[in-house]
């Protein structure tokens, strides 16, 4: 996992979300008092930085190919995208805003052309300097690998990854999700592994491109939405869409420190690559029926131990989430994952699968959007509860 963050801080520090800051209050960046990075001094420490660090050849490849694939995405971003007050001057709606006095230089096509060229300068700066560090760098981070096994750039006909985007772009059921699984692997151990193990770089590298769909103004209106619904900052740690981490000293941070990560996945697309972590979870129960270890006494006993309860999985899961959100806060756990953990390995509703239990990933998304069947029959009862706790005073 170390490789895959210092990968995403490698990409963040060279190809910055914002190239240009307006000194005005309405500049989100200006009134925060973030300063602009600078490529000068950014590049050659992340190339510094790579060129000591003592990466394994799989994660040099995958480093670079993350790398190029970020690359792209910034160089396709609209130019007015690097800006927070640009940016909103492109939004369908701009036209229609009472713009305050100090904004009217936004109207002003004269300032934006101006401020496209400073941004297309500044981008294009960046971009020859990452074709420079690249070029040098795949020679001497590459150094100890031989000739025949030079990067290569990502193909972008990659068999397995056209699969996976079209399971992304379409609803499927388990049973077709299971018959890809089937046809790729004949359901060999070893080639299961081989499957997921893909998924999960496939899953890793998709997501950081799909979280640049976002800007930084976006993730905080989408945290402010929830915090205005009465979710305080402890909340908002205990739901998981924020974290607090310790760094890994990458780049000038303070090892240890604990810095804030913002699950983008679960605050803005969580349904997103559902059907891949359901492809994840097929591959697992296959691979659980071929180790020896996990079909003893021990697995029979287990799903006896199972409370069997005569609620459909989307009943169970609103109960369990109506709970979750009283406050004070009744459960002690750290995320919101944990509490799904529990339900799958503790819990049997009446349609579950006894072997393959709850998918959590299916708790996940019922967790963010409650079943309307199940809301009205929670409804209901909660109803005849209160009168009979009424009865009880």
């Amino acid at each position: 996992m170390e490789i895959k963050e210092k990968a995403r801080t490698y990409a963040n520090r060279l190809f910055p979300s914002i190239l240009w800051i307006i000194e005005s209050n309405y500049d989100f960046q200006y009134g925060k008092g973030i300063k602009l990075s600078n490529p000068n001094e950014v590049f050659p420490n992340v190339r510094l930085d790579m060129v000591f660090e003592s990466f394994t050849h799989p994660q040099k490849t995958f480093l670079f190919e993350l790398l190029d694939k970020r690359f792209e995405v910034f160089m396709k971003r609209n130019w007015y995208d690097f800006n927070s007050l640009t940016a909103r001057v492109y939004q369908e709606n701009f036209k229609t805003m009472t713009i305050p006095e100090e904004l009217k230089f936004l109207t002003s096509k004269e300032f934006l052309t101006a401020t496209e060229n400073i941004i297309e300068e500044k981008r294009n700066k960046i971009a020859e300097m990452y074709q420079q560090m690249r070029t040098e760098l795949i020679d001497e981070v590459f150094a100890d690998v031989e000739p025949t096994q030079d990067i290569e750039e990502p193909d972008d006909s990659n068999r397995l990854y056209n699969i996976l985007d079209e399971v992304r772009r379409k609803d499927h059921t388990k049973l077709e999700l299971y018959t890809i699984i089937k046809k790729e692997t004949e359901l060999d151990p070893i080639a299961l592994q081989y499957l997921y193990k893909d998924i999960e770089i496939y899953a890793f590298s998709e997501k950081d491109d799909y979280e640049c769909n976002y800007s930084f103004e976006q993730v905080e209106e989408a945290l402010e939405s929830l915090r205005k619904r009465g979710h305080s900052e402890e909340d908002l740690i205990r739901l998981g869409y924020i974290k607090k981490i310790p760094s890994l000293g990458v780049l000038g941070d303070k090892k240890g420190e604990l810095i804030t990560y913002i699950d983008k996945e679960k605050l803005l697309f969580p349904f997103e690559f559902y059907s891949i972590y359901e492809m994840q979870g097929i591959i697992k129960s296959e691979l659980a029926k071929h180790d020896k270890e996990q079909v003893g006494e021990n697995n029979i006993s287990q799903k006896s131990d199972k409370l069997k309860v005569n609620l459909s999985v989307p009943q169970l899961a609103l109960l369990f989430k109506m709970i979750n959100d009283l406050k004070p806060t009744v459960f002690n756990v750290k995320s919101e994952a944990e509490l799904h953990r529990f339900i799958s390995a503790n819990f049997q509703t009446k349609s579950s699968d006894p072997d393959k239990g709850i998918s959590e990933n299916k708790l996940r998304i019922l967790f963010n959007q409650s079943d309307s069947k199940a809301i009205e029959f929670w409804e209901k009862h909660l109803r005849t509860m209160l009168a009979e706790i009424k009865k009880l005073k």
